[in-house]
């Protein structure tokens, strides 16, 4: 997970450093999921997990609120680590639970920055994570951004091809914010091409930039990778990523992160709780599909 800077002018608040060293044994560091919809059917084929910190008085807080303060504080190995360890633990859950069922849990997706893919160990500790937790191959898939793979040591192709021999799906995220290359497609061992929402917005305003995301997402379908829209925050935007050959999306307009207890009535096929989603005010057939197949 990537520990973003403080802004500027903005340092850290290390009078929150003793509430995040408890956060690990307190139960107050907690991850929510995020449904990735199929845009045929309105399934939901996968989750992402998004570490949150309870604070008591501050409330919620993300990644980038909290990271600055765990890398001030030599903490950020050690979220890495438990959030790895959770999602794992927690899918794991899902599978048990469904166990007797014809239902297959989502597959989980965390993600997983370049600090991260460059330690020796890291192959190493996926496996020893997931040894003896029963879980099918496939069940968890690790994003890493397009920039960390693009800055990537020339071993990590291989690298990749030892994870997916674990059974772990590889996904490249965030892509459209660096000057990678299509080329990656064809170097890199993925499943998923994750397009960036703020990439599709700023692409997509007129025709030229429409034909550039059809392009990828073709070029992607030819690579047999799946293609994911993030951050769909507009059922227009959904309605026209899915026009332009996304297969998946993921963002507010769906669904935002939900708390564990949540996930799981998602992950176990019995609907997306209607607290978290508000359809908005103005909804075509294909967007209504969705919602109902997707137990909204």
């Amino acid at each position: 997970m990537t520990a973003p800077s403080a802004a500027a002018g903005s340092p850290p608040d290390l009078t929150l450093v003793p509430a995040l060293y408890a956060a690990f044994d307190d139960g107050s560091l907690r991850l929510h999921f995020q449904p990735e919809v199929d845009l045929r059917n309105g399934s939901v084929p996968g989750m992402e997990a998004h570490p949150r910190w309870q604070h008591p008085e501050r409330g919620v807080l993300g990644p980038a609120e909290f990271m600055p303060i765990a890398a001030a504080a030599g903490l950020v190995h050690q979220v890495d680590q438990w959030v790895l360890r959770m999602a794992v633990t927690e899918a794991r859950t899902w599978h048990r639970m469904a166990a007797g069922t014809p239902i297959r849990p989502p597959r989980l997706w965390i993600n997983v920055d370049g600090r991260q893919l460059a330690s020796p160990a890291f192959v190493a500790e996926i496996d020893r994570l997931l040894s003896g937790r029963l879980l099918p191959a496939g069940a968890i898939g690790l994003e890493f951004s397009e920039r960390d793979l693009g800055l990537a040591a020339p071993v990590v192709p291989r690298l990749l091809e030892r994870l997916r021999a674990l059974g772990v799906a590889i996904a490249v995220e965030s892509f459209g914010t660096w000057f990678g290359s299509l080329a990656m497609f064809d170097l890199l061992p993925l499943d998923h091409v994750k397009l960036d929402g703020v990439f599709l917005r700023a692409t997509m305003r007129d025709l030229e930039g429409e034909a550039v995301v059809a392009a990828i997402a073709r070029l992607a379908h030819q690579r047999r990778l799946t293609v994911v829209a993030d951050g769909v925050d507009t059922a227009r935007l959904a309605i026209r990523v899915v026009d332009l050959g996304c297969d998946r999306a993921i963002g507010p307009v769906f669904c935002p992160p939900v708390p564990v207890e949540d996930a799981r009535l998602i992950a176990l096929g019995r609907g997306r709780p209607d607290r978290w989603y508000k359809p908005p005010a103005r909804t075509d057939d294909r967007m209504r599909e969705w919602v109902r197949a997707a137990g909204g």
